[in-house]
């Protein structure tokens, strides 16, 4: 199986589950702003300690499993992490039982207990 194959495995229900969520819970869901600069942060971060671990020898690939496009040492597949990291998790966050409820009440405010001191 080739690394492209294995990441539509994994995209297939991270695209299903980001279009229920945006579906459903769009209201919850970071701004595409947010979902951007973190996922630039994030891809900088990858090809950096990527291409690191691939100089260093602890992880190499196969070139027959791979499409063939590096940036740096790093096979494009490897990304596909990050992206499907940044896609799920917020979907993922937005759909947590109860997180629209709460959102949508406003903010409890904090109750203060007497017997207490700082």
């Amino acid at each position: 199986m080739t690394y492209l194959v294995l990441n539509i495995i994994f995209f297939v229900p991270i695209l299903a589950i980001a279009a229920w969520a945006y579906r459903t819970r769009r209201r919850q869901l970071p701004t595409r702003r947010a979902v951007g600069i973190t996922l630039l942060v994030l891809l900088v971060a990858t090809a950096v300690f990527d291409n690191v671990l691939i100089a260093i020898g602890i992880v190499d690939y196969n070139p027959d499993l791979i499409l063939g496009v590096r940036l740096g040492s790093a096979p494009i597949e490897d990304f596909a992490y990050t992206v499907g990291a940044c896609i799920l998790l917020p979907a993922l966050w937005a759909l947590i039982p109860g997180r629209a409820a709460r959102q949508t009440a406003g903010p409890t405010p904090p109750t203060a207990d007497p017997t207490t001191t700082l």
